[in-house]
């Protein structure tokens, strides 16, 4: 059984899911805040140790009709960049509309506001759309 680490990459934030393919079932991890002075790739490396994970999925942000995003190069060159550093099987998954799904989650009226700008910033939404992206492809690939 393989255990996949899913990743809503951020300059800010990274969302952090894990979960299997078989179970089909993907739960949000805590997220990586980044720092200036943060070694994300040792940080990264220590979350496939903890998670045992032996793959890795990329949410994608492409555009509504499939095409790049301004930011989908650089999620490409992070994704490249995981692999060969890791060694593990790297998939790039849609992410379109991940994001605006948990949004749409939260509570409405002033205190959901305010509670949604406390978890955007703690990174937990991040994960959350992690898991989204996640459980998406288990969707997808599920047998």
């Amino acid at each position: 059984m393989v255990s996949y680490l899913a990743i809503d990459y951020g300059l800010k934030r990274i969302g952090l899911a894990c979960g299997d393919l078989e179970l089909g079932v993907a739960m949000p991890q805590e997220p990586i805040i980044r720092r200036p002075s943060m070694d994300l790739w040792a940080v990264l490396e220590s979350k496939i140790g903890e998670l045992s994970a032996g793959a890795i999925v990329v949410g994608l942000p492409l555009c509504a009709d499939g095409s790049d995003s301004k930011w989908t190069g650089e999620v490409r060159k992070f994704a490249a960049a995981l692999g060969e550093r890791f060694h593990l099987p790297i998939y790039l998954s849609d992410e379109y509309c991940t994001s605006k799904q948990v949004a749409d989650d939260l509570p409405a009226g002033r205190s959901g506001r305010r509670a949604a700008i406390m978890r955007r910033r703690s990174g937990k939404d991040d994960s959350r759309t992690a898991a989204l992206i996640l459980q998406d492809f288990f969707n997808e690939h599920g047998s």
